[in-house]
């Protein structure tokens, strides 16, 4: 995370006029217009007539149906034996010329068209038939589908098809087992596709909140707590259909990703990054009132940077906050204003730090009465009564406005580093403990995302058949149908049952779950950190056993190894499970992209390149590949001075001698302006110059890794995954030859970080080149990075969408941290398969204590800080 208070650089310019896509734009529009309309929903998914796009009659419904529908129903009657279906349809339907030409074109596409609502449900009633049939209980879920289908925004459902639907819900109600359903939650729920595809897109609850309360006219402070990755600093894009924002960030990166979000639906933006004055603030294009034209290309030249009176949103950074401030009040009532400070933590588990002095200062003279402090771990209200208190002096009559929201629409499930899923139930065998953890649980439920359902709805099942818990936590008193189940209603269910267990009965549960525990990361055994694999030992008779290795393969590892016979290793619990992700362990990590949070990159980069077992004759080729790109680059670095040196002299010489060419500018920006003059120039000297620039960059030694070393690519899992049969899901990178000879061309990157973008891994730090910096970001966007590893200073705001994540030992962690650290993991809108992965069972202990207020940094420097007084 970037935390250097400066300007944005050009390529951050540009970077925020790049367009989302088609899909993102629509959640954002959706934003907007959630202000108006709280309850807004969205579903693009058709249904025939929103398809076929005919006009809407009960004649031309009867139509469809009949054309398209009876003939399944009767068949599915026919075949099932069905007599409670009755719809009254007439069989001869006249329709319009014009409309049967219409629907004759679309004949041969419908049939092929699975995908249209209605034939979901046809398919989905006639596997539930079939299986109700051959009592099988597998016609409960595509009932429990049905259901939750029907609950949906989808336009234009055919009338006839939602009576049959309503028809076969009523017959069948009452066999609906609702225990069977909650146990089987993860296949009902988290993995039902027909669920995720087809469902109503709305705004979050906390969303809801903040839109209604930032509508009172009275001064507010709004305390906004939700989850990461549930669109939180996108809220700003719906406030500023009413409000103009200001929006401070410490991480400018999220502050840029809410600018290309709101350049993207022509919001009018401003930036104030690395400002000490006003003047210094820059406006985007869109909220440009004079500028300048450019007469050959037409576009805006220069812009007059001092008239903002069109500004919607200030993104700004903490240093610029009171210059920003003021900027907009220049143009606006502050009552009309509203300061979104996003992550206001930051920084504040550290007992002294630069930022502290800025952010008391912001807070002291702020003087915008509307603000809100958003953070998934933004201490409680009960937590920080002195802020409250100073903001109400200093704003009588004050709104304090508590949105707390707990989205579980996901599992993201804790592994601990013996490869076992971590539960409240699994962490101690004390029942008063338990009822503890149960109860932190309750009062933090940003937790629920991370319990894993699986798990959670095995312990539901065991407690309720075998009648360990109180009435009072029974399914039946519970959940009265269908409607009350989901991901949510379960995990929390799941804490009632802990807290109602009778409490003879612990030590029996307990016991059966520890027995029973199965490692959700597998350990493989298979093969050592070397690359051998181990014997499969097999017993032929009394004391006479058989060894096989490699059977119908040479056995040139072994001949050359000479090591003695391995044989196959006990799965005993070592805490390295899952940690060899460049070898043996890379196979588990699917779907997407991996982060591992270390606070010592380079111990973590220094492991990934050893344990990736690359020979040392490849090794050497490859370093000689760089340190022959090292001489090139130097070269280049030489000549690109002599022709900057040059082109001031140029310069000097035609301004008379004063001012000169900006010589402190770096990176692309330097590189640009050069090539825009040498583009312009016919001095022979220079022209020599930039030929030989040019020579040297066609010498660059292309360096590259055969796909054995490079993690999840197919020659490496059958060397070091073959045994275990890998996911089919296992990720890889996909990083092309352009950018890994724009980084073998760059300075000031270390050589061990060049070798492992060849493994496809990324490395973020802060660290001297920008252009490197630049390089991952675009990767890590683009879901081109096999991993990242990332210090601690990116667990606030990275935004990029991981799957996997690890922590590493060497992190010294508040509660608040870990929890942050977890939010990087899992903020796409896809259930795919996810987990975080602790290598120090200490902060698991860390996330689930709960611990006095007075022993929270966070809680202690918010009080301090965000208070006039003190």
């Amino acid at each position: 995370m970037d935390l250097n208070q400066r300007k944005l650089s050009k390529a951050e310019w540009e970077s925020v006029e790049i367009p989302v896509s088609i899909t993102e734009k629509e959640i954002l529009k959706l934003i907007t217009s959630g202000y108006h309309d709280v309850t807004i929903k969205q579903n693009h998914n058709n249904s025939l007539f929103s398809f076929l796009k005919i006009e809407h009659s009960e004649k031309m419904e009867e139509y469809l149906y009949n054309k398209y529908f009876a003939e399944k129903i009767n068949q599915l009657t026919s075949l099932y034996k069905i007599d409670f279906i009755k719809v009254k349809v007439s069989p001869n339907i006249a329709i319009k010329s014009a409309d049967k030409i219409r629907l004759s074109k679309t004949d041969s596409n419908v049939e092929n068209l699975q995908h249209i609502f209605e034939f979901v449900l046809l398919n989905q009633i006639e596997l539930l038939f079939a299986n109700k049939q051959k009592n099988n209980k597998k016609w409960l879920f595509h009932y429990f589908t049905i259901f939750k289908l029907m609950k949906n925004s989808i336009p234009k459902i055919n009338k006839i098809i939602q009576i049959i639907v309503s028809q076969i819900l009523n017959k069948y109600v009452d066999d609906v087992d609702l225990l069977h359903i909650i146990c089987n939650s993860v296949e009902y729920i988290e993995k039902n596709t027909s669920l995720l595809k087809y469902c109503d897109i709305t705004l979050y609850d906390h969303q809801k909140e903040i839109f209604t309360a930032v509508k009172s006219s009275k001064p507010k402070l709004i305390l906004y707590i939700a989850p990461t990755g549930t669109g939180k600093t996108l809220t700003p894009l719906g406030l500023s259909e009413n409000h103009k924002i200001i929006f401070v960030c410490a991480a400018r990166h999220v502050g840029l990703a809410l600018a290309r979000a709101a350049i993207s639906i022509n919001k009018k933006i401003a930036f104030a990054f690395g400002c000490n004055s006003a003047e210094e603030i820059r406006l985007h294009y869109f909220s440009a009132k004079e500028y300048t034209v450019d007469r050959k290309s037409g576009g805006i030249r220069k812009v007059d940077n001092t008239i903002g009176d069109k500004v919607e949103i200030m993104i700004c950074d903490i240093k610029s906050y009171i210059p920003a401030m003021y900027y907009m009040l220049a143009f606006n009532n502050a009552i009309n204003i509203i300061t979104y400070w996003d992550e206001p933590t930051i920084t504040l588990d550290y007992e002294a730090h630069d930022f502290h002095a800025i952010i008391k200062q912001n807070w002291k003279d702020n003087l915008i009465p509307n603000f809100v402090l958003s953070s998934a771990t933004l201490p409680k209200l009960h937590e920080i009564t002195d802020t409250v208190i100073d903001f109400k002096e200093k704003f009588p009559n004050a709104n304090i406005n508590n949105i707390v929201s707990h989205d579980c629409r996901k599992t993201i499930p804790l592994i601990n580093n013996n490869g076992y899923v971590v539960m409240p139930h699994y962490l101690t065998n004390d029942y008063s403990q338990l009822i503890a953890l149960a109860e932190h649980s309750e009062n933090n439920l940003t937790l629920l995302r991370y319990f894993d359902l699986n798990e959670t709805s095995k312990f539901i099942h065991f407690c309720e058949t075998n009648n360990y818990i109180k009435a009072v936590a029974k399914i039946e008193r519970n959940f009265g149908s269908i409607d009350d189940i989901d991901m949510k209603s379960i995990k929390i269910h799941y804490l009632k049952v802990i807290k109602h267990i009778q409490m003879d009965n612990w030590d029996k549960i307990y016991a059966h779950f520890i027995a029973t525990r199965v490692k959700r990361i597998l350990p493989n055994d298979t093969i050592d950190i070397k690359g051998n694999k181990f014997q499969k030992v097999q017993s032929i008779g009394p004391g006479i056993s058989s060894s096989t290795t490699h059977s119908g393969k040479p056995l040139t590892r072994l001949l050359s190894e000479q090591s003695p016979a391995q044989q196959h290793p006990s799965t005993s619990d070592t805490g390295t499970c899952g940690i060899y992700v460049t070898t043996k362990d890379a196979h588990t990590l699917t779907d997407g992209p991996t982060i591992f949070l270390a606070k010592d990159v380079h111990k973590i980069a220094k492991f990934c390149i050893q344990q990736a077992n690359i020979p040392t004759i490849v090794m050497k080729d490859i370093m000689d590949k760089i340190e022959f790109n090292n001489d090139i680059n130097d070269k280049i670095d030489h000549l690109e001075k002599e022709i900057e040196t040059e082109l001031e002299k140029q310069a000097m010489k035609e301004e008379g001698g004063g001012g000169g060419s900006a010589s402190s500018s770096k990176g692309k920006t330097k590189t640009k302006t050069m090539d825009d003059k040498m583009g312009k120039t016919k001095d022979k000297r220079l022209l020599q110059l930039q030929d030989q620039i040019d020579m040297c960059r066609t010498m660059i030694k292309q360096a590259a890794l055969n796909d054995i070393f490079i993690p999840n690519r197919l020659a490496h899992i059958n060397k070091w995954a073959e045994d275990v049969k890998p996911q089919l899901k296992s990720f890889t990178s996909d990083i092309d030859d352009e950018t890994i000879v724009s980084i073998m061309l760059l300075k000031n990157v270390e050589d061990s970080w060049k070798i492992l973008l060849l493994l496809g891994i990324g490395v973020f730090t802060n660290h001297e080149s920008f252009q490197y910096t630049e390089i991952m970001k675009k990767m890590a966007d683009q879901q081109k990075l096999y991993m990242i590893i990332a210090d601690s200073d990116y667990i606030y705001g990275t935004n990029y969408q991981f799957c996997h994540g690890y922590l590493s030992k060497d992190m010294v962690l508040t509660q608040e941290k870990i929890i942050q650290a977890m939010g990087r993991i899992g903020r796409n809108n896809i259930q795919q398969e996810y987990s975080v992965r602790f290598r120090d069972d200490e902060q698991i202990q860390i996330l689930f204590k709960t611990f006095p207020p007075e022993e929270k940094p966070e809680v202690v420097n918010m009080n301090l800080l965000f208070n006039s007084k003190n």
